[in-house]
Order: structure tokens, then sequence, then C-alpha cells
């Protein structure tokens, strides 16, 4: 057992999580142990462990103590002083449990707004999208390295900045001009750039990440109004607020599966990149499972149109017209338009539509535009 081994098993261990145990008042137990220490008679002397048996006992004891520590909390009477701090709580995985310990977590402290979305979730980047109504806010995290980058750019774009206290940090509010009237719409659908027309507001870099929101509420005395009802909260209350639409990483093999299931795949299709564990929004997980079919098979596409395989090419131009009737596209229509993308990148090379890309050839910036890479 090596010694990341060991911290995952210890973490599975203490279903409370750090933060629950850096709390817990041990005085008065400190106090009884030492006195026991102190009266406890000296036993006769024995031969001292190897260092690999020392090891192995200290591991043991760890789980043993956080073992110990579950019991005590089924057990300790409600008005216990340490009930509130070993009381059961809700088990969340390993893997979720790092990553909200390793950022801020931050919720709106209003009933009415909640977690609508959830992007992939890393311990240095992720989103959230809060939704109340049609009135949307984002909050993002991105790695510390990156903030200096992006504060420029914000800086660059933006009409006027303001220094705002927001959770007892001074951070920058950025204001941009309105997209200009009229805007063309082109396929793929090109959403307007958010920097357009959102207010941005960005809070300093603090340890390895940190926080960007955004949101267009129709003006800036509703966007300070939602500043003001950030709260932070502790990773229990944070991942309790999660949506059911999260798919945790203990069950993204089976999710991936069951959204397979009536997609056909090329012959040694990979789906080991699929398989990722992480904590990614139903929608996202779906994207990347419909991006890694549609990218397998036009590939196949494009390599035996230019051997002249016709029977290959056939077999691919049938599959991309099964993509119409994947259930998980189906699904993911309400939320996004890559079920569209996908769907005319279908007809582009069954010869149904006329190509969108200025070269005429069909599906030309696929590996682009479906980010084909990261499943190679």
């Amino acid at each position: 057992m090596n010694d990341r081994e060991l911290d995952r098993l210890l973490a599975r261990a203490n279903p409370f999580g750090d933060d629950s145990v850096r709390h817990l008042p041990t005085d008065r137990a400190e106090s009884e142990l030492l006195e026991e220490i102190l009266t406890t008679t000296e036993p006769a002397t024995r031969p001292r462990p190897s260092r690999r048996r020392r090891f192995a006992i200290g591991a043991a004891a760890a789980v043993a103590v956080a073992a110990a520590v579950a019991v005590v909390g089924a057990v300790l009477p409600k008005d216990s002083p340490v009930a509130p701090f070993v009381a059961p709580q809700p088990a969340y995985a390993a893997e979720l449990r790092a990553i909200a310990e390793a950022n801020e977590r931050i919720l709106i402290d209003d009933p009415a707004w909640k977690i609508s979305q959830v992007t992939e979730l890393t311990k240095d980047s992720g989103d959230l999208e809060f939704a109340n109504g049609d009135k949307t806010f984002d909050l993002t995290w991105y790695p510390t390295k990156e903030y200096k980058s992006r504060f420029d750019g914000w800086a660059h774009d933006a009409v006027s900045r303001t220094e705002v206290q927001v959770l007892g940090q001074t951070g920058t509010l950025f204001r941009h001009a309105p997209p200009a009237a009229n805007t063309p719409r082109k396929y793929p659908p090109t959403p307007i750039p958010k920097e357009n027309f959102k207010i941005v507001f960005m809070l300093p870099s603090k340890g390895a990440t940190y926080v960007q929101f955004d949101a267009d509420l129709g003006s800036e005395e509703a966007y300070r109004e939602i500043l003001g009802k950030l709260k932070k909260v502790d990773v229990n209350t944070w991942l309790g607020a999660m949506p059911e639409s999260v798919v945790k990483p203990e069950n993204v093999r089976a999710s991936v599966d069951g959204m397979l299931a009536d997609i056909t795949v090329p012959k040694g299709f990979n789906k080991a990149p699929l398989y990722k564990e992480t904590v990614i929004g139903r929608y996202q997980l779906g994207a990347r499972v419909t991006a890694a079919a549609s990218c397998a098979w036009l590939d196949q596409w494009s390599a035996a149109t230019k051997s002249g395989d016709k029977a290959k090419a056939a077999e691919a131009v049938k599959a991309m017209q099964g993509s119409k009737s994947w259930k998980i596209l189906h699904e993911m229509q309400a939320e996004g338009w890559l079920h569209e993308h996908i769907w005319h990148l279908a007809d582009e090379i069954a010869g149904k539509v006329k190509p969108e890309s200025k070269t005429g050839k069909p599906a030309y910036d696929y590996q682009e535009g479906l980010s084909c890479n990261r499943f190679r």
C-alpha cells in the first residue's frame, strides 16, 4: 500500500470530512487521555516493531479512529456537547469531498436561487449555474495561474471597472457594452460572447484557484444584490445543494454505458476516456459521449473516402444518420444545440445539405468542432 492508497482508504473511512473533524471539541478528551497515561503502570518491555509493521499499525489505527468516530456519532445523545460534530452526515465519495474541500464553497443565500447546471468539476476548475426562473447567475473557478491573463482581458474590453467588497475580499466588477443590434445567426449557432453583455466580477486568487461571477440580470443594481447574498458554506451543505442531474464519480461508468445503449459505435471504439471518474453534469457527460461516438464515425468516413473504401464510408453515413434517434441527444435538446451540430454533420456526409465550410468539403472541421482530440 502506497501513501496515495492510504489517503484514499482513510478518506473513505471518515464520512465526516476534514472540516468536521478539525472542529471537534477535544480539550476534555485530551485531558482524560493524559491522566490515563500518567496513571498507567509501565508494561513489560517488548521488542520494537519493524518500520514496516509500525506503518501497518499506524494505518490500522487511523482507520479504527475514523470508525470509532462513526460509532460514537450513532450512540451519543442529542444534547451531548460533541453530538453536532459527530452526528451522522450524508456519505459522499472521497473524490467528491476532495473537490469540495479544495475550493471555496459558495452559494446564494436565497432559497429562490438554486444550482441548475454543473459542468465538469475538478480541484482547480468548474462552473455552477444558479437559476431563479429565467434569470441565471454563473459561478466559475479557474486555476490561479490564469488569473492575470483573464483579469487583463476583462479590463481591456470593459467600459469601466469598480472595486467591490464581497465575502470579505476586495474584487473587481467589470461592465461591458451591450451587443450590436441584429447580430446575424450563423450555423452552427454562435452564442453572443458573454463578455459583450454581462457584468463580470472577479475575486482575487486564493490558494490554487480564483472565483469569477457573471450574469445578465438587467441592471447593475440587481447584480450587486446577488453579490451581497453570496455566502460560504461547509462541505456537506455545498454538496447537498447540487442538483440531481449531477453525475458523481462512482456513477460515471454506469451513466456512460446507459447513454451508449442505443448508440452504434465502430469496432474498436475506445470507451476509456469516457469512463474518467469526475463530477460532471448529465448534459456535459452526454455531450462527451455523443461527441466521442460522432468523432469515431467521422474519422472512419474521412479515412474511407480518402482510400476509396465505399463500404466503410457507407457504414459511417448510416451510423451518423442514426444519431437522429439517439435518446441522449433528444434529452439534451432543451439545454443546448449540440444535437443540431451532430445532425448537420450527419447530413453533410450523406449529401443532404450543403457543407458549411468555405472549402465546400463535407464535415471539413468536425475534429475542431467536436474537440475530437479529447478521445484519442
